[in-house]
């Protein structure tokens, strides 16, 4: 396993050409980032890139910790007892399959921070190599995927922090090497996620993505690497997770103190989806809502893992569909909010007689950029956490009526139940974007809605603590 994830690297290539609509080329590398490739801002550029398309991989961000994996763990999907994922969705955590996905995903994103680390490695001793801010940018960037992927692999295989934040969770590498490194306590771990965080803010204080440089805006004056910013972490999306850490590990002041000012600041360059860009083109419609992602990753073969996990033709022990029940309830039955009556479908052909999942469902029109795209991080996602950790329930409701009237559903009601209404829009805003999970942990749940749309099942630590896996402790042992 350690030698699968420090010498196993796929690197993207950009292409500095004029065209926009192609600026990534994949080149495979079977080994990690290779010295004489960080002897250039090209090269820096391509290795950071790389990290990028990794995780992509299904193992990743690309399915696994996104539309299907973890989703299948919050039991967001009707999952039964002939379905091919069914020993994940009881929590079958011995089972050889659940053992290997945990596996895989640990693996590719652990080989992503070694490459991370060697591009951090060198980068300061090249500094002459790059134009104008270009070093701090990409230094930045690099700083804080390694902090974003380090903590979504804490919060599924560390502990359940509100419980215990002082248990022993994973180890942090914060350098490239061959040797393994320790493994640290809950709170000790996260502290240095923020560490990595801050230095990335503040290389990244001058981002581009501050004059609106961004998927929607066209080319950036810095050239065509630094445009479509909320394709790479960007400044906003460094404070968004700075705000989506600090609630975790419950500080509250803090995670509301980012959330408000990311809303306050990039609200005119992330704006909310308007249903004419949902339903105006039938043929392509935007149902990820790309204008109000902070950052999001470039799939290129979104559509493969859409056909299999989502397709209307897959057979019933395939497919990853909600229990019809459960969307009813959840949704209220309210075809008109923009994340049921454009999402959830009942295809046409008498494929299904329910509705499917067609979030990540192809478009037409291959020139449409959001068709590729998974979701990171959400302008919504800063106003549920506004909503949550303001003392204030008058401002707490504004906050949730924010995201509700970009949706189309009515307002709530001054007296309104707070965490009610909040679950309630957590589930409904992230289907398919692997939320929920953490979701639950971090708030400890002590049992959730059962997959199979009735029901609820007992959760705990023993089911929200992954074991880390078999080659990990083999191999370290």
């Amino acid at each position: 396993m350690k030698k699968r994830i420090l010498f196993s690297v796929i690197i993207l290539v950009i292409v500095t050409g004029a065209s926009c609509k192609k600026w990534l080329d994949v080149k495979p590398r079977d080994k990690v980032i290779e010295n004489t490739l960080l002897e250039s801002e090209t090269g820096f550029l391509t290795a950071l890139n790389g990290v990028y398309l990794d995780m992509t991989d299904e193992r990743a961000y690309g399915a696994q910790m996104t539309m299907q994996m973890t989703e299948v763990l919050a039991q967001r999907y009707n999952v039964g007892g002939g379905h091919k994922l069914y020993a994940l969705a009881s929590y079958q955590y011995t089972d050889p399959l659940v053992q290997s996905m945990f596996g895989y995903t640990w693996g590719r994103m652990y080989r992503s921070v070694a490459n991370i680390n060697k591009i951090l490695s060198v980068i300061d001793q090249k500094k002459e190599v790059f134009t104008g801010k270009h070093h701090s940018w990409v230094k930045g960037e690099a700083l804080a995927l390694r902090a974003l992927i380090h903590f979504d692999l804490f919060r599924l295989f560390g502990p359940v922090y509100r419980q215990d934040s002082t248990a022993i969770s994973l180890p942090y590498y914060s350098a490239f090497t061959t040797n393994y490194e320790t493994y640290l306590k809950g709170n000790v771990f996260l502290e240095k996620v923020l560490s990595d965080l801050d230095a990335a803010e503040a290389l990244l204080a001058d981002d581009p993505v501050l004059t609106g440089a961004t998927l929607h805006a066209g080319e950036s004056s810095e050239g065509v690497a630094w445009s479509y910013r909320n394709l790479r972490i960007n400044y906003f999306a460094v404070r968004a997770l700075k705000a989506r850490v600090c609630l975790y590990r419950g500080d509250k002041a803090s995670a509301l103190n980012y959330a408000k000012q990311v809303l306050s600041a990039a609200g005119s360059i992330f704006p909310f989806v308007k249903l004419n860009d949902i339903q105006g083109d039938p043929r392509n419609p935007n149902r990820v809502f790309s204008s109000e992602l902070l950052f999001a990753l470039q799939d290129s073969r979104r559509n493969d893992k859409y056909r299999a996990y989502f397709d209307p033709s897959l057979k019933d022990g395939d497919i990853l569909t909600a229990a019809q029940n459960r969307l009813t309830s959840e949704f209220e039955s309210n075809t008109n909010d923009y994340r049921y009556g454009n999402v959830w479908l009942i295809p046409g052909s008498n494929q299904k007689n329910y509705r499917c999942f067609f979030k990540y469902a192809d478009v037409e029109d291959t020139d449409f950029r959001f068709r590729n795209l998974i979701p990171m991080i959400r302008m919504s996602e800063m106003c549920f956490i506004a909503a949550e950790c303001t003392p204030q329930p008058a401002e707490a409701v504004a906050y949730l009526n924010m995201v509700r009237s970009h949706r189309g559903i009515s307002d709530l009601a001054a007296s309104a139940t707070i965490a009610t209404e909040l679950l309630k829009d957590y589930k409904r805003e992230f289907y398919g974007e692997g939320q929920m999970f953490f979701y639950y942990k971090r708030n400890a749940a002590a049992s959730i809605p059962g997959g199979t749309g009735s029901g609820s099942v007992a959760m705990g630590k023993e089911k929200y603590v992954l074991p880390v896996p078999l080659d990990e402790s083999r191999f370290r042992n």
